[in-house]
This record gives structure tokens, sequence and C-alpha cells, in this order.
């Protein structure tokens, strides 16, 4: 009974997320500051590094030579232990150096008010576009079970290709592909489609696992265009 009320409980306390990014807009690296002074500057050289400059820290520079993929660059900022970095939109697989948006960061806010620094994705120059859905966009959200309900697309790439529309599941520092599609080139094309009614609802995520990730890559091997009009779309609940 105690296992019947706790999923009764979840289902009841369920909440809708969605996430949409385009052009430039997916955020590869979500960095919080947690130091005891103020942040100066944080700042992408796009072949070359991130420097992060605080008043407790001084200057710390993340070069992209040293820390080749994004999870070890996530792992290195987290393990210097003044900012805390979240890898979002992208895999730890993936290559740092001509990936992200040049420039210094201007910082935002989260869903939980948190000050934030994003390390956005350069699409055309990473030659993708992607999204995540997770239950920690935001730091300090409690765990949650997640399921993938929609997942659609429009990328204006080079050309269309076989293995370039893809799902991952990301599971602590394991990423694992689950689905791999023939992409489709500037049309809007769905992944996933839950029912709205929910009756034969497809989803992909859920059971007992919290803390699941789930992560759409629409991809190109040459050229993917700058294009406006280019979306990521997941949408799902948080149990």
């Amino acid at each position: 009974m105690s296992s019947l009320d706790s999923t009764l409980t979840r289902q009841a306390l369920a909440e809708g997320v969605v996430v949409r990014t385009g052009t430039d807009t997916p955020v590869a690296l979500r960095l919080r500051y947690v130091g005891s002074g103020t942040v100066t500057s944080v700042t992408v050289t796009t072949a070359t590094n991130i420097v992060t400059v605080t008043s407790d820290g001084g200057t710390d520079t993340y070069a992209f030579a040293t820390y080749a993929t994004l999870g070890a660059l996530a792992d290195a900022i987290n393990g210097v232990g003044i900012f805390e970095a979240k890898v979002l939109d992208d895999l730890r697989s993936s290559a740092t150096a001509s990936q992200y948006v040049n420039g210094a960061i201007t910082s935002g806010t989260d869903g939980e008010g948190n000050t934030v620094w994003d390390v956005e994705l350069d699409t055309s120059a990473a030659l993708r576009v992607t999204a995540c859905l997770s239950a920690h966009r935001d730091f300090d959200k409690p765990s949650r079970r997640v399921k993938l309900n929609v997942a659609s697309y429009l990328v204006n790439m080079g050309t269309a290709a076989a293995d370039s529309a893809n799902i991952y599941l990301r599971r602590g520092n394991t990423e694992t592909k689950l689905v791999s599609t023939t992409s489709v080139d500037n049309t809007a094309t769905t992944l996933v489609s839950g029912s709205a009614s929910g009756a034969l609802a497809g989803y992909i995520g859920g059971g007992n696992r919290a803390d699941d990730e789930y992560i759409v890559l629409v991809k190109d091997a040459a050229t993917l265009a700058d294009a406006a009009g280019n979306y990521v779309h997941v949408a799902g609940t948080l149990e």
C-alpha cells in the first residue's frame, strides 16, 4: 500500500515542463557562483578557453586544450569550487574548442532565483541544435522522475543523413543513445509524441529512477544554418 501511495502522490504532484532551444540558445553549461565574494566576469574565447574572474578566486582559466570534453570541463570547474557547473543541453562527451558563443556572459536567473551564467552552444559552429529535459535545469531543484512525452525539431541543415536526429539518456555521467533516426532538413519533424488524452500516451522514462535526463540532438556533418526558425522542442512531466 505504501508503494501505491507513493506512486499516487508522485502523480498528484506531477509538474509539466517544456524546453525549446534554437540557434545559439542551447545551454551547454550552466554556472552558479558558490564563492564568498563577487563575480567580476565570466568570458568565453570560443577557440581557446573559459575564464572566470572573482574577488575570492582571482582569475581561473579553463583551457579547452586541457579540458577537451564538456564533461571534463564541468568536472574541472566543480573541482576548483568557486563555481558550480552542470551540463545541460549537450553531451558530456562533446568537444569544447570552437563550440560556444564567444564573449563575456551576462548573468541571468534560473527558475529557483539563483544567479547563473549560461555557456551557450554556437550551433552553426558545433553543427548541432540540442535540448535537454531535466529535473535539474535549475539549481536546488529536488530529485524528480522525468518522462519525455514530446520531442520535435526543425533544423536548417546542409544534408539530411542517417543517425543525425538522436535522443540520449544521461544517467549520472553515463550517456546512452536511445533513438537514432535519419534527419529531415528544414521540416517540422516529430521523434516522440505523447497522447494529449493520456489513454495511449507515448513517452520515454519514468519508472523508479530519479534524476535521469533526456537530450535531443539534431546534427549535420558539414553545415548548419543560423536560421531564425531552427528549434528543438522537448516536453514532459516531472514526478
